[in-house]
């Protein structure tokens, strides 16, 4: 039977106890979001130096595609030791050895000559380094700081990815033509080394507790309103969960194939989809121009996903984003056969946005089910099913169209699995475990 516990809190606008004092947790999360915005372009930008590293080598998109398969594979299989590390050592010790180790591999491949020299840079060693970097840590630490706002503030967090496509993403196809991809790889590999180690050595702390607070501090906020958590299963939402505790229930599993399949679908469009439109007459500039404007919907699309999994619950958010996603997939379809710019960037308003809308969604489902202690070991395991998936569908991405030399069945396969991904996280049903509510004021 169903145990339910309720909690009534006093919300207001986000601050620590005083009046004009703006909790330190907003703080981690401005740093956070600019960290994740210099360092998700890495995977983003695969698409975009596919094209010049095929014209100079003449490898086919299937080899090629391994390296960005092998990337997420052994990123995914490291995400449990970076969500590990950081639960024992805290960001400010983990986080900037792997930017050193990411910029070092973007150096080698600057110099690279062969294809094995991509699946070793890219594929192993700016695996490792990145997933220090990544999601993973960044979601365990604002985890930590926040209860009644956790959504809206991962939310936040994973918006910087789109803001960094948006900025970066343009920038890098720029600079490819003007100063080729070598060189562009040595730009890129200077910025992930100097911006997320200073603002990580600044601003990064693993718990309010670091800072002399308390995570009750963002919720002695200036009281504008109440929120009401309900705890409808009070034994699941008191254990705690070790990553061995985790793997014995049904929900983990239902909320790690969720993960593997949408990345799967994700992946098999986003890697072709530069040279999707360039084979359909688009110009590279063009393409270029789209990876960046979904970034920007892709955050816009972050931003609201948080708040509507704050609002509407995790369920309903990542199925809406779903199917906002497969819509965008019939109209890249479209675009294919009528070449027409506008209806292009149509397509980039519902996948920037369905895609964005899913990624809090997902974070903050799994920090329902499993907060505490050793959330960050946990997420990074299901993080792992994600990545994996994600492989899947790279290499499946670059094969099937190295089998058919069209799309139509990738996008048919994308569309498939997002909708899988959308049932399964109902059977996961965070929501069953806990949910926040806002409630009239006395």
């Amino acid at each position: 039977m169903e145990q339910i516990e309720r909690k009534v809190e006093q919300t207001g606008d986000g601050a620590a106890p005083g009046p004009g004092r703006i909790y330190y947790g907003w703080v981690v999360v401005a740093a956070c979001f600019f960290v994740i915005a210099v360092v998700s372009p890495l995977i983003a930008s695969f698409s975009i130096f596919q094209a010049p590293v095929q014209r100079e080598f003449n490898w086919s998109r299937g080899n090629i595609a391994i390296a960005l398969a092998i990337h997420l594979v052994l990123g995914g299989l490291a995400s449990p030791f970076a969500g590990n590390l950081v639960d024992r050592f805290g960001p400010r010790r983990v986080m900037p050895i792997g930017a050193i180790i990411t910029a070092a591999a973007l150096m080698c491949l600057s110099q690279a000559t062969a294809l094995w020299h991509f699946y070793v840079a890219f594929g192993v060693i700016a695996a490792a380094g990145s997933s220090l970097l990544q999601i993973v840590p960044l979601t365990t630490v604002v985890s930590n700081w926040f209860v009644r706002s956790r959504g809206t503030a991962i939310g936040i967090v994973t918006a910087g990815s789109g803001a960094g496509q948006l900025v970066l993403l343009s920038l890098m196809q720029y600079l490819i033509n003007h100063i080729g991809w070598r060189q562009t790889y040595l730009a890129f590999g200077a910025a992930i080394f100097t911006i997320p180690t200073t603002l990580i050595w600044l601003f990064l702390y693993t718990r309010p507790e670091d800072r002399g607070l308390s995570v009750e501090d963002d919720l002695r906020a200036r009281p504008t309103r109440r929120r009401e958590e309900v705890i409808l299963d009070k034994q699941w939402a008191e254990t705690d969960w070790t990553v061995g505790k985790a793997v014995r229930t049904f929900r983990f599993w239902a909320l790690t194939l969720v993960m593997a399949l949408f990345a799967a679908g994700f992946f098999l469009i986003s890697v072709q989809l530069v040279a999707y439109l360039e084979d359909k007459g688009y110009n590279s500039l063009l393409a270029a121009s789209v990876m960046g404007l979904q970034g920007l919907l892709n955050m816009a699309g972050k931003f609201v996903g948080g708040i509507l999994s704050d609002r509407l619950g995790r369920e309903r958010t990542l199925t809406l984003s779903i199917v906002v996603f497969v819509a965008s997939v019939a109209l890249l379809n479209l675009a294919g056969s009528v070449v027409s710019p506008a209806l292009v960037y149509v397509f980039v308003i519902f996948y920037g946005i369905g895609f964005g809308m899913a990624v809090p969604a997902l974070m903050t489902s799994a920090a329902d089910l499993f907060q505490g202690n050793h959330f960050g070991s946990i997420l990074g395991v299901v993080i792992l099913g994600g990545f994996i998936g994600g492989a899947i569908g790279t290499w499946m991405g670059g094969r099937l169209f190295d089998l058919t030399h069209g799309y139509q069945l990738n996008f048919l396969v994308a569309g498939l699995t997002m909708l899988i991904s959308a049932a399964l996280i109902w059977k996961a049903r965070p929501g069953r475990v806990r949910l926040m509510r806002s409630v009239q004021k006395d």
